[in-house]
Protein backbone atom coordinates (compact mmCIF):
# COMPACT_ATOMS: atom_id res chain seq x y z
CA UNK A 1 0.00 0.00 0.00
CA UNK A 2 1.35 3.43 -0.96
CA UNK A 3 0.35 5.54 2.00
CA UNK A 4 1.74 8.78 0.55
CA UNK A 5 -0.51 8.47 -2.52
CA UNK A 6 -3.67 8.45 -0.38
CA UNK A 7 -2.39 11.36 1.76
CA UNK A 8 -1.66 13.38 -1.39
CA UNK A 9 -5.14 12.80 -2.84
CA UNK A 10 -6.85 13.77 0.43
CA UNK A 11 -4.86 17.05 0.70
CA UNK A 12 -6.65 18.33 -2.42
CA UNK A 13 -10.01 18.19 -0.56
CA UNK A 14 -9.12 18.53 3.13
CA UNK A 15 -6.88 20.86 5.17
CA UNK A 16 -5.79 18.18 7.63
CA UNK A 17 -5.02 14.48 7.10
CA UNK A 18 -4.21 12.53 10.29
CA UNK A 19 -2.13 9.35 10.19
CA UNK A 20 -2.79 7.46 13.48
CA UNK A 21 0.28 7.02 15.73
CA UNK A 22 2.38 9.22 13.42
CA UNK A 23 0.96 12.77 13.13
CA UNK A 24 -1.13 15.08 11.02
CA UNK A 25 -0.36 16.78 7.71
CA UNK A 26 -1.88 20.29 7.77
CA UNK A 27 -2.45 22.40 4.61
CA UNK A 28 -2.55 26.20 5.01
CA UNK A 29 -3.33 28.80 2.34
CA UNK A 30 -0.26 30.55 0.88
CA UNK A 31 -0.53 33.76 -1.16
CA UNK A 32 1.11 34.30 -4.54
CA UNK A 33 4.82 35.14 -4.32
CA UNK A 34 7.40 37.00 -6.43
CA UNK A 35 11.07 35.92 -6.43
CA UNK A 36 12.90 39.19 -7.18
CA UNK A 37 16.33 37.64 -7.88
CA UNK A 38 15.19 35.06 -10.47
CA UNK A 39 12.18 37.19 -11.59
CA UNK A 40 9.72 34.30 -11.08
CA UNK A 41 6.02 34.57 -10.21
CA UNK A 42 4.29 31.76 -8.26
CA UNK A 43 0.47 31.41 -7.98
CA UNK A 44 -1.40 30.94 -4.66
CA UNK A 45 -1.02 27.46 -3.16
CA UNK A 46 -1.30 25.32 -0.01
CA UNK A 47 1.77 25.05 2.24
CA UNK A 48 2.04 21.61 3.91
CA UNK A 49 3.25 21.27 7.53
CA UNK A 50 3.46 18.33 9.93
CA UNK A 51 2.16 18.20 13.53
CA UNK A 52 3.23 15.14 15.53
CA UNK A 53 0.60 15.82 18.22
CA UNK A 54 -2.31 15.23 15.80
CA UNK A 55 -2.22 11.42 15.99
CA UNK A 56 -5.76 10.50 17.07
CA UNK A 57 -7.60 8.39 14.48
CA UNK A 58 -10.46 10.43 12.99
CA UNK A 59 -11.24 7.72 10.41
CA UNK A 60 -10.71 9.96 7.36
CA UNK A 61 -7.68 8.10 5.97
CA UNK A 62 -9.07 4.62 6.77
CA UNK A 63 -12.45 5.33 5.12
CA UNK A 64 -10.66 6.65 2.03
CA UNK A 65 -8.65 3.41 1.76
CA UNK A 66 -11.88 1.42 2.13
CA UNK A 67 -13.33 3.25 -0.88
CA UNK A 68 -10.17 2.92 -2.96
CA UNK A 69 -9.23 -0.71 -2.26
CA UNK A 70 -12.74 -2.12 -1.52
CA UNK A 71 -11.63 -3.67 1.79
CA UNK A 72 -13.25 -3.69 5.27
CA UNK A 73 -12.49 -0.89 7.71
CA UNK A 74 -10.43 -3.09 10.05
CA UNK A 75 -8.25 -4.26 7.14
CA UNK A 76 -7.66 -0.64 6.08
CA UNK A 77 -6.71 0.29 9.66
CA UNK A 78 -4.31 -2.67 9.79
CA UNK A 79 -2.58 -1.52 6.59
CA UNK A 80 -2.16 1.98 8.01
CA UNK A 81 -0.68 0.53 11.21
CA UNK A 82 1.84 -1.56 9.25
CA UNK A 83 2.93 1.44 7.17
CA UNK A 84 3.37 3.58 10.30
CA UNK A 85 5.50 0.86 11.98
CA UNK A 86 7.79 0.81 8.92
CA UNK A 87 8.10 4.62 8.95
CA UNK A 88 8.90 4.76 12.68
CA UNK A 89 11.49 1.98 12.30
CA UNK A 90 13.26 3.86 9.50
CA UNK A 91 13.21 7.08 11.52
CA UNK A 92 14.84 5.37 14.50
CA UNK A 93 17.57 4.14 12.14
CA UNK A 94 18.24 7.81 11.24
CA UNK A 95 16.85 7.35 7.74
CA UNK A 96 14.96 9.99 5.82
CA UNK A 97 11.45 8.81 4.91
CA UNK A 98 10.31 10.20 1.54
CA UNK A 99 6.56 10.59 0.97
CA UNK A 100 6.15 11.33 -2.74
CA UNK A 101 4.45 14.69 -3.52
CA UNK A 102 4.04 15.30 0.24
CA UNK A 103 7.48 15.75 1.83
CA UNK A 104 10.27 14.09 3.80
CA UNK A 105 10.26 13.00 7.47
CA UNK A 106 13.49 12.77 9.49
CA UNK A 107 14.82 13.04 13.06
CA UNK A 108 16.92 16.01 14.20
CA UNK A 109 19.83 15.89 16.66
CA UNK A 110 17.35 15.89 19.57
CA UNK A 111 15.40 12.93 18.12
CA UNK A 112 12.39 15.06 17.27
CA UNK A 113 10.48 14.46 14.04
CA UNK A 114 11.05 17.18 11.44
CA UNK A 115 9.27 17.65 8.11
CA UNK A 116 10.55 19.08 4.83
CA UNK A 117 7.55 19.74 2.51
CA UNK A 118 7.69 18.98 -1.23
CA UNK A 119 7.05 21.85 -3.63
CA UNK A 120 6.25 19.75 -6.70
CA UNK A 121 2.44 19.80 -6.38
CA UNK A 122 0.02 22.71 -5.84
CA UNK A 123 -2.85 21.34 -3.70
CA UNK A 124 -4.96 24.51 -4.07
CA UNK A 125 -7.71 23.63 -6.58
CA UNK A 126 -8.42 27.33 -7.21
CA UNK A 127 -4.94 27.68 -8.76
CA UNK A 128 -5.37 24.79 -11.19
CA UNK A 129 -3.71 25.60 -14.52
CA UNK A 130 -1.63 28.52 -13.14
CA UNK A 131 2.07 27.62 -13.59
CA UNK A 132 5.16 29.35 -12.24
CA UNK A 133 6.50 31.74 -14.90
CA UNK A 134 9.49 34.01 -15.36
CA UNK A 135 9.50 37.57 -16.74
CA UNK A 136 12.64 39.45 -17.77
CA UNK A 137 13.03 42.97 -16.29
CA UNK A 138 12.19 46.03 -18.39
CA UNK A 139 15.25 47.84 -19.74
CA UNK A 140 15.09 51.53 -18.88
CA UNK A 141 16.76 54.27 -20.95
CA UNK A 142 19.74 56.02 -19.31
CA UNK A 143 19.85 59.77 -18.62
CA UNK A 144 22.31 60.32 -21.48
CA UNK A 145 20.00 58.54 -23.93
CA UNK A 146 17.03 60.65 -22.78
CA UNK A 147 19.01 63.91 -23.17
CA UNK A 148 20.28 62.91 -26.64
CA UNK A 149 16.76 62.03 -27.81
CA UNK A 150 15.28 65.32 -26.54
CA UNK A 151 18.13 67.28 -28.10
CA UNK A 152 17.55 65.63 -31.50
CA UNK A 153 13.81 66.36 -31.28
CA UNK A 154 14.48 70.06 -30.56
CA UNK A 155 17.13 70.59 -33.30
CA UNK A 156 15.45 68.67 -36.14
CA UNK A 157 12.75 71.36 -36.83
CA UNK A 158 15.46 74.06 -37.09
CA UNK A 159 17.28 72.20 -39.90
CA UNK A 160 13.99 71.75 -41.76
CA UNK A 161 13.22 75.49 -41.55
CA UNK A 162 16.66 76.35 -42.96
CA UNK A 163 16.23 74.07 -46.00
CA UNK A 164 12.68 75.33 -46.56
CA UNK A 165 13.77 79.01 -46.60
CA UNK A 166 16.53 78.36 -49.17
CA UNK A 167 14.10 76.44 -51.39
CA UNK A 168 11.47 79.24 -51.18
CA UNK A 169 14.10 81.84 -52.17
CA UNK A 170 14.98 79.94 -55.39
CA UNK A 171 11.32 79.83 -56.39
CA UNK A 172 10.96 83.60 -55.83
CA UNK A 173 13.93 84.33 -58.13
CA UNK A 174 12.49 82.12 -60.87
CA UNK A 175 9.05 83.75 -60.57
CA UNK A 176 10.58 87.27 -60.76
CA UNK A 177 12.16 86.39 -64.13
CA UNK A 178 9.27 84.44 -65.66
CA UNK A 179 6.42 86.88 -64.95
CA UNK A 180 7.89 89.94 -66.88
CA UNK A 181 8.80 87.73 -69.84
CA UNK A 182 5.26 86.41 -70.05
CA UNK A 183 3.90 89.98 -69.88
CA UNK A 184 6.14 91.20 -72.75
CA UNK A 185 5.26 88.19 -74.89
CA UNK A 186 1.61 89.26 -74.75
CA UNK A 187 2.27 93.01 -75.08
CA UNK A 188 4.54 93.08 -78.18
CA UNK A 189 1.93 91.85 -80.78
CA UNK A 190 -0.42 94.71 -79.77
CA UNK A 191 2.23 97.42 -80.41
CA UNK A 192 3.96 96.19 -83.61
CA UNK A 193 2.81 94.63 -86.86
CA UNK A 194 4.84 91.52 -86.88
CA UNK A 195 3.22 90.14 -90.13
CA UNK A 196 4.95 92.55 -92.61
CA UNK A 197 8.54 93.38 -93.46
CA UNK A 198 10.28 94.70 -90.46
CA UNK A 199 13.48 96.62 -90.14
CA UNK A 200 15.09 94.72 -87.44
CA UNK A 201 17.79 97.37 -87.13
CA UNK A 202 15.23 100.00 -86.10
CA UNK A 203 13.06 97.66 -84.20
CA UNK A 204 14.38 98.00 -80.73
CA UNK A 205 11.57 98.26 -78.20
CA UNK A 206 13.85 97.07 -75.42
CA UNK A 207 16.76 98.57 -73.68
CA UNK A 208 20.06 96.83 -74.09
CA UNK A 209 20.02 93.73 -71.97
CA UNK A 210 22.21 93.77 -68.96
CA UNK A 211 24.13 90.70 -68.14
CA UNK A 212 22.41 89.00 -65.25
CA UNK A 213 24.71 87.56 -62.64
CA UNK A 214 23.45 85.25 -59.92
CA UNK A 215 24.36 86.22 -56.39
CA UNK A 216 23.71 83.50 -53.79
CA UNK A 217 21.51 84.66 -50.96
CA UNK A 218 23.27 84.41 -47.68
CA UNK A 219 21.27 82.39 -45.22
CA UNK A 220 20.40 84.14 -42.01
CA UNK A 221 20.85 80.87 -40.15
CA UNK A 222 24.38 79.85 -39.27
CA UNK A 223 25.20 76.71 -37.33
CA UNK A 224 28.53 76.03 -35.79
CA UNK A 225 29.78 72.51 -35.36
CA UNK A 226 28.79 71.03 -32.03
CA UNK A 227 31.70 70.27 -29.76
CA UNK A 228 30.79 66.72 -28.65
CA UNK A 229 33.38 66.62 -25.87
CA UNK A 230 32.04 69.89 -24.41
CA UNK A 231 28.45 68.60 -24.63
CA UNK A 232 29.37 65.34 -22.83
CA UNK A 233 31.13 67.29 -20.04
CA UNK A 234 27.93 69.29 -19.47
CA UNK A 235 25.94 66.05 -19.20
CA UNK A 236 28.40 64.37 -16.80
CA UNK A 237 28.05 67.12 -14.18
CA UNK A 238 24.26 66.86 -14.12
CA UNK A 239 22.87 66.12 -10.65
CA UNK A 240 20.54 63.09 -10.61
CA UNK A 241 17.94 65.12 -8.67
CA UNK A 242 17.95 67.97 -11.28
CA UNK A 243 14.86 68.28 -13.44
CA UNK A 244 16.30 70.65 -16.11
CA UNK A 245 19.68 70.95 -17.94
CA UNK A 246 20.93 74.10 -19.71
CA UNK A 247 23.07 73.12 -22.75
CA UNK A 248 25.34 75.80 -24.33
CA UNK A 249 26.96 75.38 -27.78
CA UNK A 250 28.25 78.92 -28.42
CA UNK A 251 29.14 81.82 -26.15
CA UNK A 252 27.19 84.26 -28.41
CA UNK A 253 24.03 82.09 -28.65
CA UNK A 254 21.19 81.56 -26.20
CA UNK A 255 21.58 78.16 -24.43
CA UNK A 256 18.99 75.38 -24.82
CA UNK A 257 17.05 74.14 -21.77
CA UNK A 258 16.38 70.34 -21.72
CA UNK A 259 13.81 68.83 -19.34
CA UNK A 260 15.22 65.67 -17.68
CA UNK A 261 12.36 64.65 -15.39
CA UNK A 262 8.65 65.20 -15.12
CA UNK A 263 7.49 67.54 -12.35
CA UNK A 264 6.89 65.35 -9.28
CA UNK A 265 3.54 65.48 -7.59
CA UNK A 266 2.35 64.04 -4.31
CA UNK A 267 0.34 60.85 -4.45
CA UNK A 268 -2.82 60.88 -2.34
CA UNK A 269 -2.38 58.88 0.82
CA UNK A 270 -5.30 56.86 2.02
CA UNK A 271 -6.09 56.97 5.72
CA UNK A 272 -8.56 54.10 5.55
CA UNK A 273 -7.78 51.38 8.06
CA UNK A 274 -9.20 47.91 7.57
CA UNK A 275 -10.67 46.58 10.76
CA UNK A 276 -11.33 42.95 11.53
CA UNK A 277 -14.50 41.69 13.20
CA UNK A 278 -13.26 38.13 13.74
CA UNK A 279 -13.60 37.14 17.37
CA UNK A 280 -10.80 35.26 19.10
CA UNK A 281 -12.87 32.44 20.56
CA UNK A 282 -10.30 29.59 20.51
CA UNK A 283 -7.68 29.80 23.26
CA UNK A 284 -4.65 27.58 23.99
CA UNK A 285 -4.87 27.28 27.77
CA UNK A 286 -1.64 26.91 29.76
CA UNK A 287 -3.08 26.99 33.28
CA UNK A 288 -5.97 28.00 35.57
CA UNK A 289 -5.55 29.81 38.92
CA UNK A 290 -7.82 30.72 41.79
CA UNK A 291 -5.70 33.83 42.46
CA UNK A 292 -5.67 36.49 39.78
CA UNK A 293 -2.20 37.68 40.83
CA UNK A 294 -0.82 34.20 40.10
CA UNK A 295 -2.51 34.30 36.69
CA UNK A 296 -0.90 37.68 35.96
CA UNK A 297 2.48 36.29 37.01
CA UNK A 298 2.13 33.45 34.48
CA UNK A 299 1.10 35.91 31.73
CA UNK A 300 4.30 37.90 32.28
CA UNK A 301 6.35 34.70 32.20
CA UNK A 302 4.77 33.53 28.91
CA UNK A 303 5.21 36.91 27.24
CA UNK A 304 8.93 36.80 28.07
CA UNK A 305 9.00 33.38 26.35
CA UNK A 306 7.57 34.96 23.16
CA UNK A 307 3.86 34.05 23.45
CA UNK A 308 0.94 36.47 23.08
CA UNK A 309 -0.39 35.48 26.50
CA UNK A 310 -3.47 36.91 28.20
CA UNK A 311 -6.11 36.20 30.88
CA UNK A 312 -9.22 35.08 28.97
CA UNK A 313 -11.67 35.10 31.87
CA UNK A 314 -12.95 32.70 34.52
CA UNK A 315 -13.78 29.05 33.99
CA UNK A 316 -15.41 27.16 36.85
CA UNK A 317 -14.25 29.84 39.29
CA UNK A 318 -10.61 29.81 38.08
CA UNK A 319 -8.74 32.44 36.08
CA UNK A 320 -7.66 30.92 32.72
CA UNK A 321 -4.37 31.95 31.10
CA UNK A 322 -3.86 31.39 27.35
CA UNK A 323 -0.67 31.09 25.30
CA UNK A 324 -2.38 32.52 22.19
CA UNK A 325 -5.94 33.12 20.96
CA UNK A 326 -7.31 32.49 17.43
CA UNK A 327 -10.59 33.09 15.55
CA UNK A 328 -10.73 29.56 14.08
CA UNK A 329 -10.11 26.07 15.46
CA UNK A 330 -7.81 25.20 12.53
CA UNK A 331 -5.40 28.00 13.46
CA UNK A 332 -5.49 27.00 17.11
CA UNK A 333 -4.72 23.35 16.26
CA UNK A 334 -1.75 24.42 14.12
CA UNK A 335 -0.28 26.46 17.01
CA UNK A 336 -1.01 23.89 19.73
CA UNK A 337 2.19 21.91 19.07
CA UNK A 338 4.36 24.95 19.75
CA UNK A 339 2.62 25.54 23.08
CA UNK A 340 2.87 21.86 24.07
CA UNK A 341 6.63 21.98 23.51
CA UNK A 342 6.62 24.54 26.35
CA UNK A 343 3.89 22.87 28.41
CA UNK A 344 2.72 19.32 27.56
CA UNK A 345 -0.60 19.92 29.37
CA UNK A 346 -1.67 22.80 27.11
CA UNK A 347 -5.16 22.38 25.65
CA UNK A 348 -7.70 24.26 23.48
CA UNK A 349 -10.71 26.11 25.00
CA UNK A 350 -13.60 27.42 22.88
CA UNK A 351 -15.12 30.53 24.45
CA UNK A 352 -18.73 31.44 23.72
CA UNK A 353 -19.75 35.09 23.44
Amino acid sequence: MKLEQYISELLYKYDCVIVPDLGGFVANYKSATIQSIQNTFSPPSKSISFNKNLNNNDGLLANFIVQKEKVPFNIASKKIEESVLTINRDLKLKKRVLLNNVGTLFLDTENRIQFDPANTVNYLLGSYGLPVFQKQPIKRATIEEKITKKFQEKTAPLTTVKERKISNTKWRVAAAIAIPLAFLAGWMPTQYDLTGDLNYANLNPFKPKEKITYTPIKSEFAFNEVDESSFKEQIDVVNESARFLTVSFDENKTPIVVQLKETPFAEPVSTYVVSSNRKLQYHIIGGCFSSKSNARRMVRKLKKAGFDAAIVGKRKGLWAVSYNSFPSRKEAVSALANAQDHNTKAWILKQSF
